[in-house]
């Protein structure tokens, strides 16, 4: 059964952060279990993977068919702590994608948005066998083996992004990015973005530890 969160409208959130940016965040709601992509008003002060952090829904918008985990919150959300990986551990591991594919429910990196119903998740955490970054132009993209199919999607992780900025190469793999990141990494948490002229698009939007 996929756990299900609170959703009326002023109920209070504790979420295990796993990537956040100015404008919202992507984490676990601590009751439920579930995946939540939450947005909220700007502001707020920066929230790093594994910060557990409160937060209180606001009213609902029309559902996003393509995010169906989305949530608007009245406030951004307030740092109340942390957990340790291990603990942390007994939340992620439940969520990791089955052992099939397609990714996410299509095989493709994008899908037209139209075609989308709400009855997939948006959001998945999985365990490829190796994984690498390389850089096009000024972006960065994650590059992993899964399932007997391989994966080329952007890297919208900030904080690994602006350590790579720095060293200025080209390609990273396994041991350059733990160097970077200060941990093994070998999970990337993949999102579907908004649409973006009728296609939403596969996107890694944080890459944990292992």
């Amino acid at each position: 059964m996929v756990p299900q969160r609170v959703a009326v409208a002023g109920a209070e959130l504790q979420l295990l952060v796993l990537a956040s940016d100015a404008a919202g965040c992507i984490g676990v709601d601590l009751a439920s279990g579930a995946f939540v992509r939450a947005h909220h008003p700007g502001g707020g002060s920066p929230l790093r993977p594994y910060d557990v952090a409160t937060c209180r829904l606001g009213q609902s918008d029309v559902p996003d068919w393509s995010r169906p985990e989305l949530v608007t919150l009245a406030a951004p959300p307030r740092r109340a702590g942390r957990l340790r990986r291990r603990k942390a551990e007994r939340y992620l591991r439940p969520l990791l994608h089955p052992p099939r594919p397609p990714l996410l429910g299509f095989g493709a990196s994008a899908v037209p948005y139209w075609t989308l119903e709400g009855n997939q998740p948006s959001v998945t955490l999985i365990e490829p066998a190796r994984l690498g970054v390389v850089r096009e132009g000024r972006a960065l993209r994650c590059r992993f083996a899964w399932q007997g199919g391989y994966h080329d999607l952007p890297l919208q992780d900030r904080a690994i992004a602006v350590v790579l900025d720095r060293l200025g190469r080209r390609g990273y793999g396994p041991a350059e990015l733990q160097r970077a990141a200060g941990f093994r990494p070998g999970r990337p948490l993949i999102a579907v973005t908004p649409p973006h002229r009728g296609y939403c698009y596969k996107a890694v939007a944080a890459v944990l530890p292992r």
